[in-house]
Order: C-alpha cells, then sequence, then structure tokens
C-alpha cells in the first residue's frame, strides 16, 4: 500500500491501539496479578515479569539492553523506550507522524485539537522519566494516560469522521 492518506490513517489507528495494549498489558501485571505485597520480589512475581515482556514481544529486547529482570526497569522499558516499537512513547511517537503526515501540519505546532492533544501527549512522553511515573503510581499514570487516548481517538473521530457519518 502506498504511504498517502490512508495507510496514515491505518498507521494512526495501529499505533494508537498498541500504545494503549501495552499500557493495559502493564497495568494488569502491576495491579492485579500480584495483589499480596509479600510477593514482590519472590520468584514468581519476576517470572511473571518475564512473561509480560514475552506477551509484548519484548522479552528478547528487554534481556540485551538490562539483562535482568526489574519491574522498574521493566515498566521503563514498555513505556518510555523511544526504539522499541511496542513501546507506549514510540508509539506515540509514530501516531503523531502519521496524523501530521494526514494534516500537512508540523511538530511544535498545532491547527486542530488531534494535533494538539496528541502533541501535548507526545512532548510528555519526551520528557517524562520512570521515577515521576512510579512516583505517581503506575496505575495512576496508566489510567490517566488511557483517558488522554480516549481524547484523542474522540478529537480524531470528531475531526475526519463525524461530519460524514449523517
Amino acid at each position: 500500500m502506498s504511504h498517502g492518506e490512508a495507510w496514515n490513517f491505518g498507521r494512526l489507528g495501529a499505533m494508537l491501539e498498541r500504545a494503549d495494549k501495552t499500557s493495559r498489558i502493564l497495568d494488569v501485571k502491576y495491579f492485579l496479578l500480584l495483589p499480596n505485597i509479600a510477593d514482590v520480589g519472590t520468584s514468581i512475581d519476576i517470572s511473571q515479569w518475564g512473561m509480560l515482556l514475552k506477551s509484548a514481544s519484548a522479552l528478547e529486547m528487554y534481556r540485551r539492553r538490562f539483562g535482568r529482570l526489574s519491574p522498574k526497569l521493566v515498566a521503563a522499558f514498555l513505556l518510555l523506550d523511544r526504539d522499541f516499537p511496542r513501546a507506549v512513547r514510540f508509539c506515540v511517537s509514530l501516531a503523531e507522524r502519521s496524523l501530521l503526515s494526514i494534516t500537512g501540519g508540523s511538530s511544535g505546532n498545532f491547527s486542530n485539537r488531534p494535533e494538539q492533544l496528541l502533541g501535548r501527549l507526545r512532548a510528555e512522553f519526551e520528557f517524562l522519566d520512570i521515577e515521576e511515573v512510579m512516583n505517581e503510581g503506575l496505575h495512576g499514570f496508566i489510567d490517566s494516560f488511557q483517558g488522554k487516548l480516549n481524547d484523542i481517538g474522540d478529537a480524531v473521530h470528531q475531526m475526519f469522521f463525524q461530519n460524514q457519518a449523517a
């Protein structure tokens, strides 16, 4: 498929969905799978972090970069890595590029609500570190992030598709 408007819409949707799913996988592990604090750091906990990476096709890349499994490093890798294709930051950045290809805009500027929201989210991830995320609480951070993704999806729908649905 040529990399025109249709391709960019497809990539925009795929990247927003991938970012959402990666964050949900991370949230499930962090918030639901290990409800007993006494189990943190045990072999069961570490094994679950490894399975989480495997489910995101990230285990090999993570091991190459960091070696030993660490919950904080796993969260940093899946949320903030700029080069791993399933990392949230990577996905948000590609989603913004696709949106700007569709609208003809440029990074750092916005002329419509979807560009504003997606640019703001991308900038947030550019300057975020894992300490901030952990201090806020991983679950709370992910919950807020997913709300922002929903707002972006709504803005894209309103701008490009709502008027045509009549």
